[in-house]
């Protein structure tokens, strides 16, 4: 019983030490030509790297496979919850 105590307590310490994994998420402009179509978009970018360089690479090869160019990335965040820009993202909201 006396042992019972500290090691739960080094249990709950523990787990309680642990940063909560936040998502990263990324605002992005991409085009697609014939006819020329512009799009805003925010897409999850999956790993542990929430640079621009990374989310780049993740939607330029997530992009081309539905015709469109990757133009640049708007901005990068780490967040519990994706950003609420849902209304300006014409159905780009979370599809790459």
């Amino acid at each position: 019983m006396r042992l019972k105590l500290p090691i739960l307590s080094l249990a709950l310490v523990t787990i309680l030490a642990v940063p909560a994994h936040a998502a990263c998420f990324a605002e992005y402009r991409a085009s697609r030509q014939n006819p020329v179509q512009l799009a805003y978009g925010v897409a999850q970018i999956p790993g542990g790297n929430c640079s621009a360089q990374a989310a780049s690479q993740y939607l330029q090869s997530r992009l081309s496979r539905s015709g469109w160019t990757l133009q640049n990335i708007v901005s990068t965040v780490t967040s519990n919850s994706a950003p609420a820009n849902s209304g300006y993202t014409g159905g780009h909201y979370l599809a790459y």
